[in-house]
């Protein structure tokens, strides 16, 4: 048994830089070892998972137990398809491999192989592309609109102050007014490339309390719960960008539960740590993730794909301005920024790496 547990060491080393999650189990189905890509899939950390036996993370534990009712001291593989409580409250049926060792120990070990991960990883790099194709267009379009748009202004300005009826002068003050508007709002869509990153170590739970505080004040009939991970550690970034993130999503989530007038409303912040996770074509060994959920009517199915494009807005009275924005700075960091929604539920999920290989 001595020779078998220093084997067993080396393999579970090993199995910590595999992207499939593997669960080894003793003979009660009791989880021994869980490596990372497993901490990742289901939500919990190797501590947690330790404490647990398998049937908690399946939704239909005598299923699983079937594929296991050989002897004892018989091997056998079975390769299928179960239903896996995941991180999130989802469950997914995901490919399993299942693998009795007979007496030797571990007495099973679980592969379970997610095609999540780079399924989420490809549709954050189509949609970036697509972005930064927009980005592009938008970039050069407002350089052509804010030469014109100077000159309008100059020019309502001009006959204002030569008109010597008060009434007249209503309508230049709405062309300076709705011109101005317009400079403002391409300045918005042309920020991010103008600015540069300020880098500086700071505590994520400080940001988010920060913004919390401005939630509250502005729409102080919505309920805000925090849920932190207080092990996560302080992290470099420029802290009023990240701050603007998370303030514009959490300012769309607010707006959308007060223009449907949602009882109950509520928005929930959470934060965890990811690890071994890549992020937009690079692999990160820490990263933390920030979480902001609504109980608002959700993302219309029609826009989700575009969501993150200049100019598109589910609120009515939105620019479209602050998650192209939002992506922007997050991008710039390294990270990404993702999200699910339906009606009555809608997360998303800012990536901020901490650490690289």
């Amino acid at each position: 048994m001595e020779n078998s547990g220093s084997f067993d060491l080396i393999n579970f080393d090993i199995a910590d830089l595999v992207t499939a999650s593997i669960l080894c189990l003793d003979s009660s189905g009791r989880i021994i070892f869980a490596n990372t890509a497993a901490e990742t899939l289901f939500g919990l950390s190797k501590v947690q998972l330790t404490k647990m036996k398998i049937d908690g993370l399946l939704t239909s534990a005598n299923e699983f137990h079937e594929f296991c009712s050989y002897r004892e001291e018989e091997s056998s593989h079975v390769q299928t398809k179960l239903s896996w409580k995941l991180a999130g409250d989802r469950t997914v049926g995901l490919d399993t491999m299942i693998t009795q060792t007979g007496m030797l120990y571990p007495s099973c070990v679980v592969e379970v192989r997610s095609d999540l991960r780079s399924i989420k990883v490809s549709k954050e790099e189509r949609r970036d592309d697509l972005v930064k194709a927009n980005k592009m267009i938008l970039k050069n379009l407002g350089h052509e609109v804010k030469n014109p748009l100077g000159g309008i202004r100059g020019a309502a300005q001009l006959l204002k102050d030569e008109l010597e009826d008060n009434y007249l002068t209503e309508y230049t003050d709405v062309i300076i007014k709705e011109a101005d508007r317009l400079k403002d709002l391409v300045d918005n869509m042309l920020i991010p490339s103008k600015q540069s990153i300020k880098y500086s170590q700071v505590n994520l739970h400080e940001l988010t309390e920060r913004v919390k505080t401005l939630i509250q004040s502005e729409y102080n009939q919505i309920d805000i719960d925090c849920d932190y991970d207080v092990s996560i550690p302080d992290l470099d970034c420029d802290a009023m960008q990240i701050i603007q993130v998370i303030l514009n999503i959490c300012r769309n989530a607010a707006e959308a539960l007060e223009n449907y007038d949602i009882k109950n409303p509520k928005i929930t912040i959470r934060s965890r740590i990811a690890r071994q996770i890549t992020l937009r074509r690079r692999k990160y060994s820490l990263a933390a993730i920030v979480e902001i959920s609504d109980n608002g009517p959700g993302i219309p199915s029609g826009i989700q794909d575009q969501i993150f494009y200049p100019l598109v807005s589910n609120q009515p009275n939105g620019q479209g301005i602050g998650l192209t924005l939002a992506q922007e700075i997050i991008h710039s960091h390294g990270g990404l920024i993702d999200f699910e929604s339906k009606k009555g539920s809608t997360t998303f999920m800012v990536h901020i790496p901490l650490n690289k290989y």
